[in-house]
């Protein structure tokens, strides 16, 4: 009886004594049965395939560098798997195989299928630890089947149909993409086309205003208004110049006009008078009291007057006489300055157009020069644009460069590749049920029967076998023990009286 008290090694030594069969018996059995039920099942034959990425066969560096199709292998990957465990594909084999054909007269086809695509195993490739590669180097595909053969050829197709539809979603990618390129393009270079034509067209209209010509309109209106000083004071010194002679040619008329035997005519004197008062003021106002022009205006004034004031008493005196002719009152000196006199208008007419014309000019740039902050903002705006169109233009036509070498490396077989380093071969022997699994299984399930057994033999076996078993069970210390005579023999047994649960002493050889 276990669990009443603590058990020592010969306690254990008599239970495998009394209990050997009870465990040797599963121990032999089970096992012999895994074997036979080995040997009964149904045998699975698994085929397998290794697969890696191969890189790009020719370097980045020589084709622009990054692709323009690079994407996730593992995602293609995945993609690849569902297109090849859809129903289609599954079905494709399955008739090509006559796979299942026991089952398609009970079973639809959908069942057959999704048993199919369990049997079909695609896990990825580890990178070795240590390693520098980033993603996935590749993967396998395992077929199971009940014939070798079979799982043979449907892991080879299934390796086919990666291989093949990797190399074809990469050209069809790539085609793809660089259609899609030419026809952004196309709408990007229409769109540069209208910007460029909105910029000539601004640039055009506001021609002289950009804000690239400010600092050359603020120069030229600079120099304008030099030229505009420089003409002015021409223009000035001109008319002064024209005024004195034309006063000088008033005083040679009158001086001719007198003569030394008459005297002279008071109205030439008083004109001539007249105007030597305004040369004085003209050259008052320009000119200080002591400049040697303003001291002789001056005294041909304070001269003139004491001729008129002669030639009103010579006029009471005398009566007066018929003026001298035109003829008289001409002379060389008179001709001279009236040629001055003429090309001094000149001067000033000319002058006077020039200024009109450079204060014309001056007017033109700076409205240009008040224009050009709002014309800025506009322009601007304008070439923002501009420049956004031919940024995009040029982004697009290099990604179209990059994707017409990506499909011609695509088409050549050239780009990234599915390699296949381990073809499927013939399996020698059956994956499931494998021997030495069944025999190593019933062994330890043998083992674990008997030790169960024994055990539960041992917990319902309530007899008592050692005076040690009597006192736990009465819990009274034992007095004395009586030895176990068989009769004929002579010979005791000193081995302890066994109590049955009845109460009972029962002696045991």
């Amino acid at each position: 009886m276990l669990g009443h008290r603590a058990m020592n090694v010969r306690d254990y030594l008599d239970i495998i004594r009394r209990r050997i069969w009870a465990f040797v018996i599963p121990l032999v059995v089970v096992p012999v049965a895994a074997i036979l039920v080995c040997r009964v099942l149904p045998k699975r034959y698994t085929a397998t395939t290794t697969v890696l990425v191969g890189q790009q066969r020719i370097q980045e560096s020589l084709v622009n560098g990054k692709p323009v199709i690079a994407d996730d292998v593992n995602q293609r990957i995945a993609t690849i798997q569902q297109q090849i465990l859809s129903r289609p594909s599954l079905e494709s084999i399955i008739n090509k195989y006559d796979l299942f054909a026991e089952q398609r007269s009970t079973e639809p086809i959908e069942d057959l299928e999704d048993t199919l695509a369990k049997q079909i195993e695609i896990t990825p490739v580890q990178a070795l630890p240590g390693s520098d590669y980033r993603g996935n180097p590749g993967f396998s595909i395992s077929v199971t089947s009940s014939s070798a053969e079979l799982s043979q050829k449907v892991c080879t197709d299934i390796t086919d149909m990666f291989t093949h539809s990797n190399t074809l979603q990469r050209q069809n990618r790539a085609k793809n993409t660089t259609d899609f390129l030419e026809q952004q393009l196309a709408d990007a270079k229409a769109s540069l086309d209208s910007q460029d034509a909105r910029l000539a067209e601004f640039k055009r209209h506001y021609l002289g205003q950009l804000p690239d010509e400010t600092q050359a309109n603020l120069g030229m209106l600079q120099s304008l208004t030099t030229q505009l000083s420089a003409v002015a004071a021409d223009l000035n010194r001109a008319q002064q110049d024209r005024a004195f002679t034309e006063t000088l040619l008033d005083q040679q008329i009158a001086s001719l006009q007198t003569t030394s035997d008459s005297p002279a005519n008071p109205d030439t004197l008083q004109k001539q008078l007249s105007d030597a008062e305004a040369l004085l003021a003209s050259l008052q106002s320009k000119y200080t009291d002591d400049h040697p022009d303003v001291i002789k205006a001056k005294h041909d004034i304070a001269v003139l007057k004491q001729k008129i004031a002669q030639a009103n008493q010579a006029a009471q005196a005398n009566p007066p006489q018929k003026a001298p002719s035109q003829e008289a009152v001409t002379s060389p000196e008179v001709q001279q300055l009236r040629a001055q006199l003429h090309q001094y208008d000149e001067t000033i007419r000319q002058k006077s157009v020039d200024q009109k014309r450079i204060q014309d000019q001056i007017q033109l740039y700076q409205t240009r020069v008040n224009m050009s902050p709002l014309v800025e903002q506009e322009y601007k705006e304008i070439t923002r644009d501009y420049q956004n169109a031919l940024d995009f233009y040029n982004d697009l036509l290099t990604k179209k460069s990059q994707s017409t070498v990506d499909t011609h490396l695509q088409e050549e077989e050239g780009g990234e590749q599915f390699q296949v380093v381990d073809p499927a071969e013939l399996p020698q022997r059956p994956t499931f049920p494998k021997l030495s699994y069944f025999a190593a299984g019933g062994l330890a399930g043998g083992f674990a029967m008997g030790v169960g057994l024994v055990l539960l033999l041992e917990m319902s076996d309530k007899s008592l076998r050692c005076e040690q078993d009597v006192e736990v069970l009465l819990r009274i210390p034992m007095l004395a023990q009586m030895p176990l005579v068989v009769a004929g023999t002579g010979r005791n047994f000193q081995r302890g009286p066994s109590v049955s649960e009845h109460g009972g002493t029962n002696l045991t050889a």
